[in-house]
């Protein structure tokens, strides 16, 4: 594989974390089909390709289509992220946190970290616990389904759990347990439609249109990310008996500081120009894919 190639296909994946040699329900986007060349014709280049991706936090997988019930033919192509590595630098992990905070507050960096891994860790949970579907179970990616009120209402019930136990004895998990049930539901909701949006801007979900409430199920890069990174973020999910599931205060704070705790390096937001909500901006997507890891 050619530099040249090397490029292009990265910019092609980096922009689309996935190329496919035969779309199904979809038009082939511009340069996949050469993408899609270079990546099924350079097998011998595969290993320099790599080591171009590791170095900058990313791994490539490959897949046969029909196996995983992409589409019938082909072989589909997933740029996704080593989270047991460090991100390149022109990659910004932090935006998922300005996605979800209320501009019209004084919301700390601090309240919203942990906002973000509790939602992330209940969204696992309709993903893989509630289906009883293995991490390694990436073709089951198509049943994996959520949407705002589902998400909202699971968290709620979390937290009132978590009002009846009381406060934890230890103090990180008591200061996760004081910034949770100072919610409401209303607030709840909120966080939730936040998160999701952020979520499906970050190509981890596809949002789907229907009848009722807007779904949103998890992509194929999703799937495949968490495959490669369970022992970093998922096994905090992953309990065979619900009794023996952990306080949801000390299962977010073993994601955060799991995967690289990076509130301490800053307690406040950059100041901004404008105080309005960001919910209806139309301009909602990043300059750079790939850096929501909501556990950093």
């Amino acid at each position: 594989m050619t530099p040249a190639d090397m490029g292009r296909a990265f910019s092609f994946l980096f922009a689309h974390r996935t190329c496919s040699t035969h779309p199904e329900g979809r038009r082939r986007r511009d340069g996949e089909a050469q993408v899609a060349e270079i990546l099924t014709s350079e097998i011998s280049g595969y290993q320099d390709f790599e080591a171009f991706l590791n170095a900058q936090g990313f791994t490539l997988r490959s897949y046969e289509q029909g196996a995983i019930g992409v589409a019938a033919r082909g072989q589909i192509f997933v740029m996704a992220r080593r989270c047991t590595d460090e991100q390149a630098p022109y990659i910004d992990s932090g935006w998922v946190f300005e996605r979800m905070r209320d501009r019209r507050s004084t919301e700390t960096l601090e309240h919203v970290v942990v906002w973000a891994a509790q939602l992330w860790a209940t969204m696992q949970w309709f993903f893989y616990t509630r289906l009883d579907r293995g991490i390694d179970a990436v073709g089951r990616f198509k049943e994996a389904f959520v949407n705002v009120s589902q998400l909202a209402r699971e968290v709620q019930e979390q937290i009132e759990w978590m009002r009846a136990r009381g406060a934890p004895p230890d103090e990180r998990g008591r200061v996760v347990w004081e910034i949770l049930i100072d919610s409401t539901a209303g607030s709840i909701e909120t966080k939730a439609r936040r998160f999701l949006s952020a979520m499906e801007e970050a190509a981890l979900l596809d949002r789907i249109e229907g009848e009722g409430e807007a779904q949103y199920r998890q992509t194929l890069n999703a799937a495949v990310e968490m495959s490669l990174n369970f022992e970093r973020q998922a096994f905090y999910l992953m309990t065979s008996d619900e009794l023996d599931r952990p306080p949801a205060e000390d299962a977010v704070v073993g994601i955060i500081e799991g995967s690289g705790d990076r509130s301490s390096e800053v307690s406040s937001f950059p100041d901004e120009e404008s105080d309005e909500d960001s919910d209806d901006d139309p301009e909602r997507r990043p300059h750079l894919n790939g850096g929501a890891d909501v556990g950093h």
